[in-house]
């Protein structure tokens, strides 16, 4: 289901690009696949005592794989749009010896945590010298869930379809003549309990129209999700990402 998902959204991306450029010239559009090397840590929770999904889950790290079309454009009033699909799933074998939703769990607790999710922004690029600088909206939609299976035992899995707004600011500076740059970007809210915070840094080579960058993105959430499940993981590690611009 996923490979199918990320080929569908590739072959989308691509097309949406053609057509962008075909109708509308003045349309600027980068289309960008990456991979995200992240270690997992911190705990999840329903109906029973935290978690660990390292300690107790044996989360180790893994790949992930994103995509990305960005389209900006020169109208003042209109915001620029990026969409974004993350994937992000991981899975282990481990003892929990503790309860989920409602149920005792043992020895031998296969799972997956799923936090695939899309990210929608909406922001305005500051008229500024030398940095190109991005502030406005993002808005994670997750689409996954949490399961516990126990052998011979228990199974329960708890939906996780939710939407968070954050603020979103991000930066790039080019050095001229040498096709080297540096650039971050965050997205954070915290309210009424629940936060996260979406953060990398990078370094990038752009050889026009093609560029790559490579990096650190650190993903913390802090939330309720459906029902009675709180997330409260860290993701961290190295990525690397393609980018064509047209």
């Amino acid at each position: 289901m996923r490979t199918t998902t990320k080929a569908a959204l590739g072959a989308l991306l691509m097309s949406s690009t053609g057509a962008a450029n075909a109708v509308v010239p003045l349309v600027d559009v980068d289309v960008t696949t990456g991979y995200w090397n992240a270690d997992p840590s911190g705990t999840i929770q329903s109906g029973g005592d935290p978690i660990g999904v390292d300690n107790d889950l044996g989360y180790d790290s893994e790949g992930h794989n994103n995509f990305a079309i960005r389209f900006a454009h020169p109208v003042p009033v209109i915001p620029n749009l990026r969409l974004r699909y993350n994937d992000i799933e991981h899975d282990g074998t481990g003892n929990v010896s503790k309860k989920f939703e409602g149920n005792s769990y043992g020895t031998d607790v296969k799972s997956r945590t799923d936090l695939t999710h899309y990210d929608y922004t909406a922001f305005y690029t500051a008229p500024i010298p030398v940095v190109t600088l991005d502030l406005g909206l993002n808005v994670k939609h997750f689409d996954g869930e949490v399961t516990l299976k126990e052998q011979g035992g228990n199974t329960d899995t708890v939906e996780v379809d939710e939407f968070l707004p954050m603020g979103h600011v991000r930066a790039d500076v080019d050095l001229p003549l040498t096709g080297l740059g540096a650039g971050a970007e965050l997205n954070y809210i915290s309210f009424d309990g629940d936060s996260a915070t979406d953060v990398e840094g990078y370094i990038s080579f752009n050889a026009d129209p093609v560029y790559i960058q490579g990096g650190y993105r650190q993903f913390d959430v802090d939330v309720d999700a459906s029902g009675d499940l709180n997330v409260d993981t860290e993701l961290s590690g190295p990525f690397v990402r393609l980018g064509v611009g047209f």
